[in-house]
């Protein structure tokens, strides 16, 4: 060993410690497996001490989350100073693919004394499993979730089932004289891989076998624009299921691969995420 490092200690701790800190940014982040909601209530139940980080919206965390959950929206994960808080679990509405929920995990694993579990199919399965949540008692505004073309071609196709209500539908569009009606677009050509159905109640077949996973899958209604979807998200919700959105536009805008298209007579159009969608479909 080299002569003046053992004449000066401190020199080469110093070094070690440099050292160290160069070795830091490889380790890998403490983000263990996803946990399920039943898994979680449990491990609340007995008292295990666990930290659960909201990281919606701020207006959605206020109109009901997991009890004892602190709100740090997506956004604001990368940048905030946070304790040694241990086991913390985090969970977004469970709406949408899983990439904002990951980083966000990842994020806070990456911080000093933080190890990161996420919460499987999020806030909507969490309320599947009657879990209790802060939401008030009484009537609130209807408040259907939405997605856009370009959020669901991002989505994992192993996690979705595309409910396919168009055959359903009245149909009510603005056609030109003598223009024959443009035929459906294939929903498994245009999203390969994804689980098709025309009802989640369809046999009594759950849809969970349509994914083959055991969180509830993310359903995805799609109707022709007319109402359709809206009336089976009612029924869902009726009947306990949360976790489904409605393809903003439908089929006109899968037949634009999520292009914006002109206003047509008739259809009053309002802009969300770049597409147009039909105003009866906003709430």
């Amino acid at each position: 060993m080299n002569a003046s490092l053992l004449a000066s200690p401190s020199r080469a701790s110093r070094l070690l410690g440099l050292a160290l800190l160069a070795i830091v940014p490889l380790l890998p982040a403490r983000l263990g497996a996803a946990v399920t909601p039943a898994d979680l209530k449990s491990r609340l139940d007995a008292g295990e001490k666990l930290t659960l980080i909201d990281i919606r919206p701020n207006t959605f965390f206020l109109k009901g989350h997991i009890p004892g959950a602190i709100n740090i929206p997506a956004p604001v994960v990368e940048v905030k100073t946070l304790p040694r808080l241990g086991h913390v679990v985090v969970y977004d509405d469970g709406l949408g693919g899983d990439a904002v929920v990951t980083n966000a995990a990842a994020a806070l694993a990456r911080k000093p004394g933080i190890n990161a579990e996420i919460l499987e199919g999020g806030f909507a399965a969490w309320e599947m499993v009657n879990a209790e949540t802060t939401t008030g008692p009484g009537i609130s505004r209807e408040e259907l979730p939405m997605i856009s073309y370009k959020d669901l071609k991002a989505a994992p196709v192993n996690e979705v089932v595309l409910v396919d209500l168009r055959q359903q539908s009245s149909g009510r569009a603005v056609k030109s004289p003598g223009v024959p009606a443009a035929p459906l677009t294939d929903l498994k050509a245009e999203f390969p891989g994804a689980a098709v159905t025309a009802s989640p109640f369809q046999g009594g077949r759950s849809v969970r076998s349509l994914t083959g996973g055991g969180k509830p899958p993310l359903l995805v209604l799609i109707d022709k624009g007319d109402g359709t979807a809206e009336k089976m998200a009612r029924a869902l919700k009726a009947n306990g299921v949360k976790r489904f959105v409605i393809l903003a536009g439908g089929e006109e805008i899968l037949a634009r691969r999520g292009e914006k298209g002109l206003q047509r007579a008739g259809v009053i159009s309002v802009e969300t995420g770049g597409e147009s969608v039909p105003a009866n479909l906003k709430q």
